[in-house]
């Protein structure tokens, strides 16, 4: 009844059905912060080979897609799949899959698969998990800043003095180096490794780095992002971006090992929180919401991030495939 195709120029006009079903639902059915590729932006990175796509036909006619990219050094990400209707989706995912994992046979021999069940996709966990997958538990929290009652609480927790030696102050560029390393050390032994290897290494880590504070994964907010030193020694980070409309993320929070367990992480967070508070006050940016992701099995981090006023917006399967699963 069904067949599967990587998407080819023939395609290309008929499937442009498909695809903007999935952009017209993302928001609603997959919690897209942003907007998806327009169908010709999709279509130019694809030829590109920035972006991968497969296809599911019934009668040649394109209702269901996967897609995916091997641009990342070490991970292969896997965007969406996404389904005309309702009818025989467990059938298609797997079928779509299937033709994935033989696309990037090769590839997987020295990448992980990465592939973050947003929304509707979270109905496949148990089916994908038959294919070698294990998965991270996330969850994503949000601060209401604009709800007066919240700032106020934020704003009557109170720390002690900061111990002798250490200082927090806004991120400069200065920091940039120093915080490479800081980010490594941090997280090179946490969950995260298991869905984006480039936390495992100096050079992945780098990249990380540049393209929150270059503004590739939203503006970077520079004033509201926080660096914490021991002795002039960048040791702990807390930034910030905005990511989509009237949307603020803080997508890193981390101190080493050795200066955890003083409350700092807390300190620089609400830091941060009230300086976007501030900003958005002043109209130097519009934002409605500010929210983060974490390690949902992570107590400490979800206890901190709900004693500053963050919430628990919803929970997502981080999906992970290894490398050599031998499939």
């Amino acid at each position: 009844m069904y067949n599967t195709e990587v998407l080819s120029e023939k395609y290309f006009k008929i499937f442009m059905g498909a695809y903007n079903d999935f952009r017209v639902n993302c928001k609603e059915s997959y919690k897209f912060e942003l907007d998806p590729l327009t169908y010709d932006e999709f279509l130019e990175n694809y030829n590109k080979g920035i972006i991968k796509c497969i296809v599911l036909l019934e009668d040649s006619i394109p209702t269901a897609f996967l897609a995916y990219s091997e641009a990342q050094e070490g991970a292969i990400e896997l965007y969406v799949i996404h389904c005309l209707g309702h009818e025989n989706l467990g059938e298609k995912r797997k079928l779509l899959l299937k033709a994935f994992l033989r696309e990037t046979e090769n590839s997987r021999e020295t990448k992980l698969v990465s592939y973050p069940m947003l929304g509707l996709q979270e109905e496949f966990k148990y089916d994908i998990k038959d294919f070698g997958f294990d998965f991270v538990n996330l969850a994503v929290l949000d601060f209401p800043i604009t709800d007066k009652k919240e700032t106020r609480t934020l704003e009557k927790i109170r720390f002690t003095d900061l111990p002798i030696g250490y200082k927090i102050v806004p991120y400069r560029e200065l920091f940039r180096d120093e915080l490479k390393d800081c980010i490594f050390k941090s997280f090179k032994n946490t969950s995260d490794i298991n869905f984006d290897p480039r936390f495992k290494t100096n050079e992945g880590v780098l990249d990380i780095t540049n393209k929150i504070t270059d503004g590739i994964y939203g503006r970077f907010l520079s004033s509201a992002s926080r660096i914490l030193c021991f002795e002039n020694e960048v040791v702990g980070f807390c930034l910030a971006n905005l990511t989509g409309l009237h949307i603020a993320n803080i997508p890193l929070v981390g101190i080493v090992p050795e200066h955890r367990g003083l409350g700092l992480s807390e300190v620089m967070l609400k830091q941060t929180v009230e300086e976007i508070i501030k900003s958005n006050k002043q109209g130097l940016i519009e934002v409605d919401t500010l929210n983060v992701s974490t390690d949902y099995d992570n107590a400490p981090a979800v206890k901190m991030y709900q004693q500053m006023g963050f919430r628990v917006s919803y929970t997502y399967p981080q999906a992970f495939l290894p490398v050599k699963t031998g499939y």
